[in-house]
């Protein structure tokens, strides 16, 4: 199977690698708990290596092997002891009962086809955790939800260099479905040679929006109570400003 976010992996980490307002409230609950942690969805291992740095056993689960290359070549080069694991958690042999805290970090839990999709993803975390064990999920908020009055409009997103010095910017296109719940995003990078050329790398992708409600059912019919729900990385509350909807849910039974 093509992997899809082959293309993106060669300028992930120049977008996200400065993006850390997250790891804080990950390490925290990390903490909170002495059994591993589990990442779905850990690219190129902005979080997993950040926790396994800070002395907790992390398993990170990804479907590109271009992000997981780079993922492992940033732990061999610092010495950080992860395990790294190429799959989708749905078909993977994940040992049951073995993990205190999972986490689906900023957006992932969006590249969830449909609900079926998404309730499948649920169950194989829970079975995964340890009773009690907990389960972070983290997508868009209201302020940040689906727009199709801005659809076809290319928008830059970033202007920068890679780490090989490569320069580039980053333009998003969407064509959102509010019926669907969907948002088709098409991702151009543009590179510029010293020669004043430019190459045009595109990488395209559909995610699928929910609702606050809709993922307190996703959570309990998967077996997860929901904890609390917070709007930001500061555990502030839900509000129609909020641009991040942060579920935390817990194992509800063995």
């Amino acid at each position: 199977m093509p992997d899809a976010y082959a293309v993106d992996a060669d300028f992930y980490d120049a977008i996200h690698s400065a993006f850390a307002d997250d790891i804080g409230l990950w390490l925290s609950f990390a903490g909170r708990t002495d059994r591993p942690v589990l990442e779905v969805g850990c690219g190129t291992g902005r979080v997993a290596l950040e926790l396994a740095l800070n002395g907790h056993t992390v398993t990170g689960v990804d479907l590109s092997p271009a992000m997981l290359q780079l993922a492992r070549a940033r732990a061999e080069e610092e010495a950080i002891d992860v395990t790294l694991i190429e799959g989708s958690v749905t078909s993977l042999a994940l040992e049951p009962d073995h993990y205190g805290f999972a986490l689906l970090p900023l957006d992932v839990f969006l590249y969830c086809e449909d609900g079926e999709a998404q309730l499948a993803t649920l169950r194989a975390i829970a079975a995964a955790l340890t009773f009690n064990g907990l389960l972070a999920v983290d997508v868009p908020g209201p302020a940040l939800w689906l727009d199709p009055g801005s659809n076809g409009q290319p928008m830059l997103t970033f202007t920068g260099e890679t780490a090989s010095g490569v320069r580039f910017d980053c333009w998003h296109m969407h064509e959102d479905d509010l019926a669907a719940q969907t948002r088709h995003l098409r991702v151009t990078y543009e590179t510029l040679a010293d020669d004043g050329s430019v190459r045009r790398r595109v990488s395209e992708h559909r995610l699928r929006y929910l609702y606050r409600f809709e993922l307190e059912y996703l959570l309990d019919l998967a077996g997860l109570a929901l904890v609390d729900m917070y709007g930001d990385y500061d555990l502030g509350p839900l509000t129609n400003d909020s641009e991040r909807m942060i579920a935390i849910a817990r194992r509800k039974n063995g």
